[in-house]
């Protein structure tokens, strides 16, 4: 008698197959099922680095709500939004710098203060000038004297001038008077302030002013490139933009001018694009120096310059903002009276005398209700300086 195996779904719909017909069908499932899994994982990968290539803001944007502030005005205050645009935390400071390491300078009247991301004073604004935390310190005035404090609120070293505390690599520039030296973390003077004028260490070397032209030390203090340039910005991606007379070139990390000094201007690199002037235009060069997006863009001198973050920069056409991608195609068209570079998935744009957010795809997710608007930052990121 042959054995039988039962599928079925219930009296009157059911079926009988022999063990030899079950076992057959069995593999045909399995097989199936495989084919399936092996159809749908492709898929997915393919989507998952289509999103990561294409729109990499979009991965910054998808952390929690909470990591992730924005500072911006309602009327002649500042609060914070939320990526949902909530605003979670109110506006009733003057100004504030935004979020770094935790705790976001702000400004109450004439003083200065630190909150946390649940919007509680931790340091109490007795500061008249306060910066954002680097590297666990932060710089703050009281008078015309300049000091250094830690998270706590607790003075680490007193009496420095303009810039102590913006640290980076564990060294800070600091001024003494006319000269410029760096401490480190435990506020020992480890380079003698003997420059007219220094940027803070990057890439393990720092821009220092020797007399009246500019070169770069090592954290020992060792003249590494020597100082033949009448100015110098911070490594960034292994070149530094260099001033040679009135032209603006790059160098790279053995003092060599890899990019010949033929601009009126020239930026840091990021995301391997530096910006660069020529007349009153900018666009930008490659690390082998080729224009691969034609300076087409009106240059402002008084505005930050343009980096690219997330695959795309900010680029000004006829007093109106929008967004290029790295081979100068205007993804999102200059039609904003104001925008701030991507930061976490998300720019603020100017429409009229209001702002408001829109998404690497130009979508406006937060709606343009506020006077003023920062770019969104992780509360933990550290603070950063535009060099000037």
């Amino acid at each position: 008698m042959s054995q039988f195996s039962y599928s079925g779904q219930g009296p009157g719909n059911q079926s009988y197959v022999n063990s030899d017909q079950a076992s057959e069908l069995q593999k045909r499932r399995s097989g199936l099922k495989w084919i399936i899994i092996g159809c749908f994982v492709p898929l997915l990968l393919v989507a998952a680095l289509v999103v990561l290539f294409i729109y990499p803001g979009v991965i910054s944007s998808l952390g929690g709500s909470k990591s992730r502030l924005a500072a911006v005005a309602v009327g002649e205050h500042w609060g914070f939004i939320n990526p949902e645009g909530d605003l979670v935390i109110q506006p009733t400071y003057d100004f504030t710098w935004g979020f770094n390491e935790g705790l976001a300078p702000v400004q109450v009247g004439d003083s200065w203060g630190y909150i946390n991301s649940a919007g509680e004073m931790v340091i109490q604004p007795t500061f008249d000038s306060a910066f954002g935390f680097s590297e666990g310190f932060a710089s703050v005035q009281v008078g015309d004297r300049w000091g250094c404090i830690n998270t706590a609120g607790e003075y680490v070293f007193q009496s420095l001038g303009y810039g102590a505390c913006l640290f980076n690599e564990s060294m800070s520039p600091f001024r003494v008077g006319e000269s410029v030296g760096f401490v480190n973390s435990a506020g020992e003077l480890v380079i003698q302030p003997t420059y007219g004028g220094a940027r803070s260490f990057n890439e393990g070397v720092a821009a220092v002013q020797a007399g009246d032209r500019w070169g770069f030390i090592n954290s020992g203090g060792e003249m590494v490139i020597q100082p033949t340039y009448d100015k110098a910005y911070s490594f960034s991606e292994g070149l530094a933009a260099v001033q040679v007379g009135d032209r603006w070139g790059f160098i790279n990390t053995a003092g060599k001018l890899v990019i010949q000094p033929i601009y009126d201007v020239a930026y840091s690199f990021s995301e391997g694009l530096a910006m660069v002037v020529v007349g009153e235009r900018y666009g930008f060069i490659n690390s082998a120096g080729e224009l691969v997006i034609q300076p087409t863009f009106e240059y402002d001198s008084s505005d930050i310059p343009n980096v690219f973050s997330g695959g795309l920069t900010r680029v000004l056409v006829d007093d109106r903002y929008g967004f290029a991608d790295s081979a100068g195609e205007m993804v999102i068209q200059p039609t904003y009276t104001g925008a701030r570079s991507f930061s976490e998935g998300f720019a603020p744009v100017q429409v009229g005398d209001r702002w408001g957010y829109i998404n690497p795809v130009g979508e406006m997710v937060i709606q343009p209700v506020f006077d003023g608007a920062e770019v969104f930052r992780g509360i933990d990121s550290s603070f950063e300086t535009w060099e000037s």
